[in-house]
């Protein structure tokens, strides 16, 4: 199932909206790396 999710940086704040997939319960999005090379520390919200 496609999904309208939200990414947000907990290091630098910047926010990235994304569509993923939804299977048993996880969403993949492919997102790997922030723009400020974080690449862990995400908040991940599913949007309506």
């Amino acid at each position: 199932m496609r999904v309208k999710v939200r990414i947000v940086c907990k290091q630098c704040g910047e926010t990235y909206i994304l569509r993923g997939n939804k299977e048993q319960g996880v969403i993949q999005t492919g997102f790997k790396q922030c723009l400020c090379s974080s690449v862990s520390g995400f908040e991940i919200e599913e949007r309506v």
